[in-house]
């Protein structure tokens, strides 16, 4: 028997509301861990070769934790979109070569017209598009969707399965409400970055508290990929 009929031998499970919110809280975690140990390990590799100094940078997307949204938003949509019954390997592999490279085109556009800042520039790698995502990078993207919706994403539905409900639902829960507070401070922050650096002084608590508490220097320690436009 192939992997491809293994893979349609065994469909995936219709979730309840409960089920599906815990798998969107777990991958969101995985993709944004992974992602920025990712991001920092490759940064601590090209900056030892560029310079012979092993240099650890930050590259997490959130003020508190090791969370890089960006992929932990891509994990939630590659489990929702590409772990379906059918979808083999070359399916996941170019579909997700598009997804990946629209989805970081889509954020970097996004960030840019929120906040005036960009976090990642690749006008001078090769084949890029308008310097937002890459074909390299593309087809990473897409080994990567196929392994984790061939491979992984069956391994953490079975661990899930094996967690009694409301244990699961219990700390899913917790997750997701830091992550929200996490999320929520962290746009708020970068937003009042933007108004000082447009000149805008603090007219109220909040703001005085936010320039105090996150000022240039605490962002820019947080976000050292991260640079007006």
């Amino acid at each position: 028997m192939t992997k491809e009929s293994k893979i349609e031998a065994k469909p995936k499970m219709k979730l309840s509301g409960w089920e599906i919110f815990n798998r969107v809280v777990i991958f969101f975690v995985i993709g944004c861990v992974f992602g920025t140990y990712y991001e920092e390990l490759l940064t601590l590799v090209k900056n030892f070769m560029g310079t012979g100094e092993l240099i650890w940078e930050s590259r997490r997307g959130l003020l508190y934790g090791p969370f890089s949204p960006v992929y932990g938003i891509g994990a939630v949509l590659i489990y929702l979109m590409f772990y379906q019954p059918g979808l083999n390997w070359w399916r996941c592999l170019v579909g997700g070569a598009l997804f990946g490279g629209a989805l970081e085109f889509g954020l970097s556009v996004v960030q840019e017209w929120m906040f005036g800042t960009i976090s990642w520039d690749y006008s001078n790698r090769p084949l890029n598009i308008a310097g937002r995502t890459t074909i390299p990078y593309m087809l990473f993207w897409g080994v990567l969707v196929a392994v984790l919706a061939q491979w992984v994403c069956p391994w953490i539905e079975s661990m899930c399965e094996r967690v009694p409900r409301d244990i699961l639902n219990g700390v899913c829960t917790v997750a997701a409400v830091i992550l929200v507070l996490d999320i929520a401070l962290s746009v708020i922050a970068a937003a009042r970055q933007t108004a000082r650096r447009m000149g805008d002084p603090a007219d109220n608590i909040v703001e005085v508290m936010l320039d105090t508490y996150y000022n240039d220097e605490r962002m820019q320690k947080t976000y050292q990929n991260t640079r007006p436009k």
